[in-house]
C-alpha cells in the first residue's frame, strides 16, 4: 500500500509537502526523501517521533543505533518499515531536522491507497512554499510558537477541497 503524508511547518504557514511512499519502505527511506526534497544537509542528525493528538513526542526513530545497558533508547529508522508503526489515517509524526534547536516539521498520514503502476515511489506529490532553514537560530520576526490548535487549523485549511497544489513529481534517484 502507498501511504500519503502531509508535512507542514510550525515556522512557515505557507509551507506544505505531500509525500507518497510505499508502506514497505523504512523510515530511513522516508528521511532520505525529505532530506533530498528539502535540500537539507544529510550529514546532520534527524529523528522521527510518533506524536499523539496534541503533537506530544512519543517513541523516537533515530538515524543512529542508540542502545544503552537497559536496551534501545530509540529505534534505528533503517530497521523499521513504515507499516510496522503506522496503521491508520490521521496518525502523526514529528520530524526533527535540527536536533540542537529542536526545529521540527509536523507530519500526518492523510491517506492509504494501492500503488499507481505509472508512478515510481517515493515521490513528493505536492509542494507549496519554501522549506524552512535547516540549521541556525530561529528568526525573531517569525512566530514559531504555534499551539497544537494552530497546527490542526493549518492541516484543516490545506484539506479544503478548493485548494490546488502545484504538483511536481519527485524521485529521489534524480539527484
Amino acid at each position: 500500500m502507498i501511504y500519503k503524508f502531509r508535512m507542514i511547518s510550525g515556522e512557515e504557514k505557507a509551507f506544505l509537502r505531500d509525500y507518497e511512499i510505499d508502506s514497505n519502505q523504512t523510515f530511513f527511506d522516508f528521511h532520505k526523501l525529505i532530506q533530498s526534497n528539502l535540500n537539507f544537509d544529510s550529514n546532520q542528525l534527524a529523528s522521527f517521533f510518533l506524536a499523539d493528538e496534541e503533537w506530544n513526542k512519543g517513541l523516537e526513530l533515530t538515524l543512529l543505533d542508540m542502545e544503552n545497558e537497559g536496551g534501545p533508547a530509540a529505534i534505528p529508522m533503517d530497521s523499521v518499515k513504515i507499516k510496522e508503526i503506522l496503521k491508520e489515517k490521521k496518525e502523526r509524526l514529528l520530524y526533527v531536522y535540527d536536533i540542537f534547536n529542536d526545529n521540527l516539521l509536523f507530519i500526518e498520514l492523510m491517506d492509504v491507497f494501492p500503488p499507481d503502476c505509472k508512478k515510481k515511489y517515493p515521490i513528493c506529490s505536492a509542494s507549496v512554499g519554501e522549506a524552512p532553514v535547516q540549521l541556525g537560530i530561529q528568526n525573531s520576526s517569525t512566530d514559531s510558537t504555534f499551539s497544537e490548535n494552530d497546527i490542526d487549523e493549518i492541516f484543516d485549511e490545506y484539506n479544503s477541497e478548493d485548494i490546488e497544489f502545484g504538483s511536481e513529481g519527485f524521485d529521489g534517484d534524480d539527484e
